[in-house]
């Protein structure tokens, strides 16, 4: 089975891959659109960026990209950068069964190959990219928009009165 962080792993590249091709997103917005605390997903992003599933780009406007085309990034190599079976793991019980040993490693092979022919491209959908800084209704600091601004149309000085009052009588 999957572990909770594989899954969110996968979600996070998912939300990646449906941007548009170039575009990169930060950190604090992938844990906003996702959900996700931003150290949580700084962790799951660090162990796609070792594995070369993602890259990063710092600095302003950078941000987080796929390595590799969605159609050619398995859900099975998302599962082998969270694999923890490569910890030893002490026995739960004295009556527990090592599966794989069992059977001969068939339930592994299966798994395998039924998430190596699922691809995150299978997911995507093409998003526009969201910018917090420049919406219309999302401030940063919670102020309201300010009304448009009011120009009257007067003349500057006396001098222009009598063509202020030429248009306004043919008008």
């Amino acid at each position: 089975m999957l572990n909770k962080k594989t899954l969110h792993a996968i979600h996070a590249l998912v939300h990646i891959a449906s941007l548009p091709q170039g575009v990169s997103i930060s950190t604090t917005e992938l844990s906003r659109q996702l959900h996700l605390s931003v150290s949580y997903l700084e962790s799951l992003l660090k162990v796609l960026r070792e594995n070369k599933l993602v890259c990063s780009t710092r600095g302003p406007g950078g941000g987080y990209e796929l390595a590799l085309p969605a159609s050619q990034l398995s859900v099975w190599s998302v599962a082998q950068a969270f694999d923890d079976r490569s910890k030893p793991q002490a026995p739960t019980s004295v009556y527990q069964i090592d599966l794989d040993a069992l059977l001969g490693g068939a339930i592994e092979s299966q798994f395998q190959s039924i998430l190596s022919s699922i691809f995150i491209g299978n997911y995507t959908h093409e998003m526009e990219p969201s910018d917090t800084r420049n919406g219309p209704n999302d401030w940063r600091f919670g102020f309201k928009p300010l009304a448009p601004s009011y120009v009257p149309v007067a003349p500057n000085s006396v001098f222009q009165l009598s063509q202020f009052m030429g248009l306004r009588a043919t008008a």
